[in-house]
C-alpha cells in the first residue's frame, strides 16, 4: 500500500509518459483523472451491495492474475488484492457514466483485471 505522497509522486511520473503521447494541457484536449476522487467517498458495504454483485468469484479466480497467486500458496493473495478488479471496474463505470469514456486499456499487469465488456 502507497502513501498518498508516493501515489502523487507516481501520477507526476505517469503524466510526464502519457504527455508524450496526448495532449493533456486542456481538459477539452485530455485528461489524466486521480480515481482517488471517487473511491475515497465510496462506502464499502454500498460498493459491494451495488457493484461486487455483479461479479462471478469464480470468473475472478480464473484470472491467469489471481489463479497463479492461489497456486504460488508461498506468496498468495490479499484480499484486498484480490479485489482490486472490481474498483478497476469500477473506475471505468465513474469515467463512462462522467467524462463519456469508451475504452479502457492497461499495461500487462493490469490485463487480469480488466473485465470484457458482458451484453
Amino acid at each position: 500500500m502507497l502513501t498518498r505522497e508516493k501515489t502523487e509522486e507516481n501520477a507526476e511520473g505517469i503524466r510526464k509518459q502519457l504527455e508524450k503521447f496526448f495532449d493533456l494541457s486542456s481538459p477539452e484536449r485530455g485528461l489524466l483523472l486521480n480515481n482517488a476522487e471517487w473511491l475515497a467517498r465510496l462506502n464499502y458495504v454500498e460498493f459491494l451491495r451495488d457493484i461486487g454483485k455483479h461479479f462471478s468469484v469464480n470468473e475472478m479466480i480464473k484470472r491467469d492474475s489471481v489463479r497463479i497467486r492461489l497456486e504460488e500458496r508461498d506468496q498468495g493473495i490479499s484480499y484486498t488484492e484480490f479485489s482490486y478488479m472490481l474498483l478497476q471496474a469500477y473506475d471505468f463505470l465513474h469515467l463512462c457514466e462522467h467524462h463519456d469514456c469508451t475504452i479502457q486499456m492497461g499495461g500487462s499487469d493490469q490485463w487480469g483485471n480488466i473485465f470484457p465488456a458482458r451484453t
